[in-house]
């Protein structure tokens, strides 16, 4: 089940940050200062009442981003995250939102692999990105519906 987190979902949501980011993962604060500005939502997807994974996904104008997204190791290569991307994807027509960007590790070819199936393409890259100094790719995926 895919849904809209809620406060009571931190708890969980950070634990599952630690897990999958280690020493790149959000703060406890970066989580509260999402789930507040109102711009900014996080989407999980349960399974018999636990996260599985989560998005964080920000609309701004006509454009998004997608901030962040995990899966926690005990449910990866399910295709729970191709389900929660493309989910945000239909949220994203629903409200006529036809680009959207994210950053990835140049080195998580898992991940690229699986935007590119989505449609997403590398446009660009942003050096030494992580704490680790390890670039990103930046990926758009243009709508054209």
């Amino acid at each position: 089940m895919i849904r809209q987190a809620s406060l009571e979902d931190l708890t969980e949501i950070i634990s599952l940050e630690r897990i999958c980011f280690g020493e790149d993962a959000w703060s406890e604060q970066n989580f509260r200062d999402v789930l507040a500005s109102g711009i900014t939502k996080i989407f999980v997807y349960a399974i018999e009442a636990k996260i599985a994974a989560y998005a964080v996904l920000t609309v701004i104008f006509d454009e998004a981003h997608l901030d962040n997204i995990a899966v926690h190791p005990e449910y990866r290569r399910q295709g729970i995250a191709r389900e929660l991307i493309v989910y945000l994807l239909d949220i994203l027509k629903d409200i006529r939102i036809k680009k959207i960007t994210l950053e990835v590790r140049v080195s998580n070819t898992a991940a690229i692999n699986l935007y590119k199936s989505l449609g997403f393409v590398i446009e660009g890259v942003r050096k030494k990105y992580y704490n680790d100094q390890e670039d990103a790719f930046i990926m758009w995926r243009y709508d054209q519906s």
